[in-house]
């Protein structure tokens, strides 16, 4: 089981701080040895996690396709960043987009259907899925603004794009039901630019990314936040 995973790795590093305490009083000196301490997720979503071992993700959005902005290619990359996120968890398998997508392909992976009884049970029967992380695109607003915000509060002269976006994220035990979600607004200003080599579409993209990531960043803080990097001494001399 995950917690009982947990409580076996808390156990080891316990037993190496007290070495390294030692050492350390030993001699004073000794050699660095980096450690990668193993990510845990929040203590309010630990229990969502228990017994999973293999963890979907998917996304969705109603949105309609706006000029010079692919949706769904943008939420795509979205979703694999998600995935990559997850993989912080260790002992854990991720299952991407495209992978559950390509195995339900006579199926409309929209919201509805993805948490249908029997979608559900096939996930777990024919994938072998324990959880699933579902991203969803509930708003966006793209427009052109001939004034800017400053720094200072006030308004400055400077036509720029402005995307704002309302991103949730939703994590589910498929076993149990139980659930957890994030919901982030978030907004994008950038300058306008002349579009004489063309490109335009690549920089709204890259926009609408930007506005995206920090609402996926906090999810991924709370569900699979990055290993941390410690450093200990042990004592080398011998003696």
């Amino acid at each position: 089981m995950a917690a009982g995973r947990w409580a076996r790795r808390a156990t080891v590093w316990m037993a190496l701080l007290c070495l390294c305490g030692c050492a350390g009083r030993g001699s004073g000196m000794g050699t660095a040895v980096e450690f990668r301490a193993p990510s845990v997720p929040d203590a309010e979503i630990r229990p969502l996690l228990d017994g999973v071992e293999t963890i979907g993700v998917l996304s969705a959005t109603d949105i309609m396709p706006l000029q010079d902005l692919d949706i769904e290619k943008v939420m795509g990359r979205l979703t694999d960043a998600t995935a990559g996120g997850l993989r912080n968890l260790s002992d854990r398998t991720v299952i991407g987009q495209d992978e559950i997508r390509w195995h339900f392909r006579d199926v409309e992976l929209d919201s509805a259907a993805v948490f249908s009884d029997s979608l559900k049970s096939a996930m777990v029967s024919e994938l072998g899925l324990d959880a699933l992380v579902f991203v969803t695109l509930r708003s966006l607003d793209a427009r052109m603004s001939p004034m800017t915000p400053t720094p200072y509060g006030g308004m400055a002269a400077n036509p720029r794009v402005n995307i704002t976006v309302n991103l949730h994220l939703l994590l589910v035990n498929l076993a149990t039901g139980g659930h957890w979600s994030h919901e982030g607004r978030h907004s994008s200003w950038q300058p306008v630019q002349l579009d004489i080599l063309g490109g335009g579409r690549d920089r709204t993209e890259r926009q609408m990314l930007t506005a995206l990531a920090p609402p996926l960043r906090q999810f991924l803080a709370r569900v699979a936040p990055p290993p941390s990097r410690q450093t200990r001494r042990f004592d080398s001399s011998g003696d």
